[in-house]
């Protein structure tokens, strides 16, 4: 008897240095179980190993980009055996599978990660989104942290470094969705645009960021992102720390002779 092939809910292309990472989910709103969110760390942790995947594109199949965790449905036996191990708390933070995990490997990966959003962005789904570094979003999309609405308590996560206490708690306590231009003014969202339109501003934003001294960005999201809950002599010192390890970079030295020809520089991400 053959074993079971788990179905693929998270497809992984690349083309050049650009990779492309699809929630493939498309009957559930691309929702997350626990087969899509093993893959789609697996994913992201692939780019990690890749030093030549310059830029990453997260994406979702058909109307949403992600409605967020599937409630009411079975745990698999992985996730009970990590029930057992670790405890409720423990393994919402970081069981197998779970978006918080994926989530943090995001926000430490050295590549810049775009977000391409249609249709929902709800929950895990809207963290998910927060995690990546810029967000493309079509104009009739929506973001929302529901929880409330079902009855579930939930915190803020990444949402009150983009909105501050106060439209935090207005987001988690009410639930209300929040549409794409009030996103773009609030700073959820770096750019809306037509739902025609989508693909072709996430390859525009992913292609500018490939093309960049990615090395020197990753530096720099590290130092940013460590940096931003630190006093700031602690932060600082992340800054001080990118500049140093950045005086080595081969893209420094290219950058420089480009300023100096006043020609555009021909960055390596190296």
């Amino acid at each position: 008897m053959s074993a079971s092939v788990e179905p693929r809910l998270v497809v992984f292309e690349r083309t050049g240095s650009i990779a492309r990472i699809t929630l493939d989910r498309p009957d559930k709103l691309n929702a997350i179980n626990h087969e899509l969110g093993v893959q789609l760390w697996d994913a992201f942790a692939r780019c990690q190993e890749d030093t030549s995947i310059r830029a990453i594109v997260l994406a979702g199949t058909g109307r949403a980009f992600c409605a967020g965790d599937e409630l009411g449905r079975e745990r698999t036996p992985d996730e009970e055996d990590s029930l057992r191990r670790r405890g409720k708390i423990k393994h919402y933070v970081s069981g197998p599978g779970r978006w918080t995990s994926t989530v943090r490997l995001m926000r430490s990966l050295s590549q810049p990660v775009v977000a391409r959003i249609q249709g929902y962005a709800y929950g895990a789904g809207f963290n998910l989104a927060l995690a990546a570094d810029f967000r493309v979003m079509a104009r009739d999309a929506r973001l929302a942290t529901p929880f409330i609405k079902r009855g579930l308590a939930t915190g803020t996560n990444l949402l009150q470094q983009y909105v501050g206490v106060g439209k935090a708690i207005e987001m988690t306590l009410l639930g209300e969705p929040i549409e794409a231009e009030e996103a773009l003014r609030l700073g959820l969202v770096n750019e809306v645009v037509e739902p025609l339109d989508l693909d072709e501003a996430a390859e525009r934003w992913a292609r500018r960021l490939a093309d960049g001294p990615t090395a020197a960005m990753g530096l720099t999201k590290h130092a940013v992102y460590t940096g931003w809950s630190l006093d700031p002599d602690a932060a600082y010192w992340y800054q001080g720390s990118a500049v140093a390890e950045a005086r080595d970079l081969e893209d420094l030295a290219e950058g420089l002779a480009a300023f100096k020809a006043r020609r555009a520089p021909r960055f390596t991400g190296r």
